[in-house]
Protein backbone atom coordinates (compact mmCIF):
# COMPACT_ATOMS: atom_id res chain seq x y z
CA UNK A 1 0.00 0.00 0.00
CA UNK A 2 1.60 3.14 -0.56
CA UNK A 3 1.85 6.39 1.38
CA UNK A 4 -0.62 7.96 -0.32
CA UNK A 5 -3.56 4.95 -0.03
CA UNK A 6 -2.75 5.03 3.95
CA UNK A 7 -3.57 8.59 4.54
CA UNK A 8 -6.68 8.38 2.66
CA UNK A 9 -7.36 5.63 4.71
CA UNK A 10 -6.47 7.42 7.69
CA UNK A 11 -8.57 10.02 6.61
CA UNK A 12 -11.36 7.60 5.77
CA UNK A 13 -11.50 6.17 8.92
CA UNK A 14 -12.03 9.44 10.83
CA UNK A 15 -15.05 9.98 8.54
CA UNK A 16 -16.47 6.78 9.62
CA UNK A 17 -16.04 7.96 13.07
CA UNK A 18 -17.55 10.96 12.56
CA UNK A 19 -14.24 12.70 13.74
CA UNK A 20 -13.81 14.82 11.21
CA UNK A 21 -13.98 18.93 11.06
CA UNK A 22 -16.40 20.32 7.87
CA UNK A 23 -13.74 21.07 5.53
CA UNK A 24 -12.25 17.58 5.89
CA UNK A 25 -15.81 15.57 5.67
CA UNK A 26 -16.31 17.76 2.36
CA UNK A 27 -13.10 16.56 1.03
CA UNK A 28 -13.84 12.92 1.28
CA UNK A 29 -17.48 13.69 -0.07
CA UNK A 30 -15.44 15.28 -3.20
CA UNK A 31 -13.35 11.71 -3.33
CA UNK A 32 -16.56 9.79 -3.50
CA UNK A 33 -18.15 11.77 -6.27
CA UNK A 34 -15.23 11.41 -8.31
CA UNK A 35 -14.39 8.14 -7.22
CA UNK A 36 -16.56 4.89 -6.46
CA UNK A 37 -13.98 3.07 -5.16
CA UNK A 38 -14.01 5.08 -2.20
CA UNK A 39 -17.64 4.32 -1.51
CA UNK A 40 -16.51 0.46 -1.56
CA UNK A 41 -14.01 1.24 0.92
CA UNK A 42 -15.85 3.15 3.62
CA UNK A 43 -18.35 0.03 3.45
CA UNK A 44 -15.56 -2.45 4.31
CA UNK A 45 -14.39 0.40 7.11
CA UNK A 46 -18.06 0.29 8.17
CA UNK A 47 -18.26 -3.35 8.71
CA UNK A 48 -15.37 -3.53 10.30
CA UNK A 49 -16.26 -1.27 12.56
CA UNK A 50 -19.59 -2.89 13.33
CA UNK A 51 -17.38 -6.33 13.78
CA UNK A 52 -15.05 -4.45 15.88
CA UNK A 53 -17.96 -3.06 18.25
CA UNK A 54 -20.14 -6.42 18.26
CA UNK A 55 -16.83 -8.05 19.38
CA UNK A 56 -16.94 -6.02 22.63
CA UNK A 57 -19.90 -6.24 23.10
CA UNK A 58 -19.39 -10.23 23.34
CA UNK A 59 -16.62 -10.05 25.78
CA UNK A 60 -18.67 -7.69 27.71
CA UNK A 61 -16.06 -4.91 27.69
CA UNK A 62 -16.88 -1.42 26.43
CA UNK A 63 -15.36 -0.04 23.23
CA UNK A 64 -12.88 2.25 23.53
Amino acid sequence: MEIEEQAEDILLFAYVDGELDEDQRRLVEELISRNPDVNDRISQIRELSRLIRAAYEEDGDEPV
